[in-house]
C-alpha cells in the first residue's frame, strides 16, 4: 500500500489475541473494526492504519483496563516485528541496533517513525506519529517493549539505562516506568532518552555473521519494496498520459529502458507496451 498509512498483520494479530485473553470476542471487534480475517493470513500483509486504530477503540469501548497497551509488551516483543529483533538482538553495538530499528521500522509499520538524536551528551528516541496522533495503547505497546528490549540487549536494569522517558498525557506506561526508576515527562510524543555514552555499549548477544545474514535479508526486502512502488508508479503513468516509455523507464533511474522492461514484466505479467494498449 504505498500511498496508504499500515501496520503488519501480525502487529494486529497480537492485539487480538491479547483481546481474547481480556474476555473479548474476535469476530466482533473484528467486523466493528472493519477488518477481514483473512487480511490477518501471512507474515508480509498490511492492514490499513485507520482500521488498526478503529481496533484499538473497539478495545477501549468494549470496557478492556487502561493498561491494555502496556500488557502487550511480552506479545510485542517475540512476535510482532517479523523477525526484527533478531537483526537488533544480534547487532555489535546499541547504536548499530538503532540504527536498523529506526531504519527498518517502516517495513513493519510506516504510520510511527523512529528518529534516534544526540544532544548535549544524551541520546534521545523518538516515536512520531506520521498522521494523526496514534491510539495510546499502541504507543504504550511500543514504549514499553522498546525500553525493556534495550535494556535487555546491553544486560541492565531499565532504570540504570535510561535517563527517562516522555509520554504523552493519555498514556499509561508512567506507573511501570516510575516502579522500575525511570523518570518520567510529559511530551507531545513518546521520547527515549539514555546517554550517548551507552550507545556504544556492546550487545549481550552480539553475533556478526548472523548480524550480516540477517542484514542483507532485510536490505533486500527494503530494496524489492523500493522498486515495487516505483513500478507501481510507472502503472500511473502508463495510464495518465503519452509520455514514451522509454521517458518513463528514465525518470525511476532505469539506465536502459530494457532493463525497465523487464522489471516491469516480472512484476505484472506483461510489458509496459501491453499494458498501455490493453488499457
Amino acid at each position: 500500500m504505498p500511498d496508504q498509512s499500515f501496520a503488519s498483520s501480525a502487529f494486529t494479530r497480537t492485539i487480538l489475541n491479547h483481546a481474547r485473553q481480556s474476555g473479548l470476542c474476535q469476530d466482533q471487534l473484528l467486523q466493528r473494526a472493519g477488518i477481514s480475517l483473512s487480511w490477518l493470513d501471512g507474515q508480509g500483509q498490511h492492514i490499513p492504519a485507520h482500521l488498526v486504530e478503529q481496533l484499538w477503540r473497539e478495545c477501549e469501548h468494549a470496557g478492556v483496563a487502561a493498561t491494555f497497551g502496556c500488557e502487550l509488551v511480552n506479545s510485542m516483543a517475540t512476535t510482532c516485528l517479523q523477525g526484527l529483533n533478531i537483526l537488533l538482538d544480534s547487532a555489535a553495538t546499541l547504536r548499530a541496533s538503532l540504527a536498523c530499528f529506526t531504519g527498518f521500522l517502516p517495513r513493519v509499520t510506516n504510520y510511527v517513525v523512529a528518529e534516534l538524536e544526540e544532544v548535549d551528551g544524551q541520546a534521545r528516541l523518538h516515536l512520531r506519529a506520521a498522521h494523526g496522533q496514534p491510539h495510546f495503547y499502541g504507543l504504550d505497546a511500543a514504549t514499553l517493549t522498546l525500553v525493556r528490549n534495550i535494556a535487555r540487549r546491553v544486560g541492565r536494569a531499565p532504570g540504570e539505562m535510561f535517563v527517562g522517558v516522555s509520554l504523552t498525557p493519555q498514556q499509561a506506561a508512567g506507573d511501570w516506568l516510575r516502579s522500575v526508576g525511570i523518570e518520567v515527562q510529559e511530551g507531545a510524543h513518546p521520547c527515549l532518552q539514555l546517554p550517548s555514552a551507552s550507545l556504544d555499549e556492546p550487545l549481550l548477544g552480539a553475533n556478526p555473521f548472523l548480524h550480516q545474514s540477517m542484514l542483507r535479508h532485510w536490505q533486500t526486502e527494503a530494496a524489492q519494496h523500493t522498486r515495487s512502488d516505483s513500478l507501481d508508479m510507472a502503472r500511473h503513468w502508463l495510464t495518465a498520459g503519452d509520455q514514451p516509455i522509454e521517458r518513463i523507464a528514465e525518470r525511476l533511474g532505469y539506465r536502459q529502458p530494457s532493463n525497465f522492461i523487464r522489471a516491469f514484466r516480472k512484476q505484472f505479467g506483461i510489458t509496459p507496451k501491453q499494458f498501455r494498449l490493453n488499457l
